[in-house]
C-alpha cells in the first residue's frame, strides 16, 4: 500500500468535488404536528434550516438556522438525528442533513419569524401533507412518509 506524504494528501484532497452541505429541522409538537416555514425566496413550503457554515457541524447549524428562522432556541443534547439525504440537481449535487427536536408546549407563542426570509409559518400534520394542500418541499414529503436513514432526491428544473 503506498503512503501519500502529507503534502501530496493535501493536493489529492483539494483536488476531490466539493459539496455544500445544509441541515433542517423538524419541530415537532405532541399531537403530531410540525411547524414548517414559506421563505420569501423558495416557491414551496420548508422546514427550519440552511447552509452549513465553514466550521460548524450539521446539527449545530439545524439548530442555528432555527433560532434564526423562527426564534425556536433548541438543547442539542434534545436534537436527534432523522436522515441525510443525497440531493442531486441541474444547479449542484448537495447533503442536506435533517434532524428532530420536540415543539415544546407554549413555543409558538415565542416565535419570531426572520422577517429578511421568512413569511409565514404553519402546522401541518402527515395527513395534511398527504393532501398536497400547499406546495411542500420534498423534505416535508419524506417526513410525512416516515423515511428516515439516507434518502436520495433527483430534481429537474423547478423542483423543490
Amino acid at each position: 500500500m503506498k503512503l501519500f506524504k502529507q503534502d501530496a494528501k493535501k493536493k489529492w484532497l483539494k483536488s476531490l468535488p466539493s459539496r455544500v452541505s445544509s441541515a433542517a429541522m423538524i419541530l415537532e409538537n405532541e399531537v403530531g404536528q410540525i411547524l414548517i416555514v414559506k421563505a420569501n425566496y423558495k416557491p414551496h413550503w420548508t422546514l427550519p434550516g440552511g447552509v452549513v457554515d465553514p466550521g460548524e457541524t450539521p446539527k449545530e447549524a439545524a439548530i442555528r438556522e432555527t433560532f434564526e428562522e423562527v426564534g425556536v432556541r433548541l438543547d442539542p443534547r434534545k436534537v436527534a438525528f432523522v436522515a441525510v439525504i443525497n440531493r442531486k440537481s441541474d444547479i449542484a449535487d448537495t447533503y442536506q442533513f435533517l434532524f428532530k427536536a420536540v415543539l415544546r408546549k407554549g413555543a409558538l407563542r415565542e416565535i419570531v419569524l426572520q422577517a429578511t426570509e421568512i413569511d409565514e409559518y404553519a402546522l401541518v400534520t402527515r395527513a395534511q401533507v398527504a393532501t398536497k394542500d400547499r406546495y411542500y418541499g420534498k423534505v416535508i414529503e419524506h417526513w410525512a412518509a416516515g423515511r428516515t436513514g439516507y434518502l436520495e432526491q433527483t430534481f429537474g428544473r423547478g423542483d423543490a
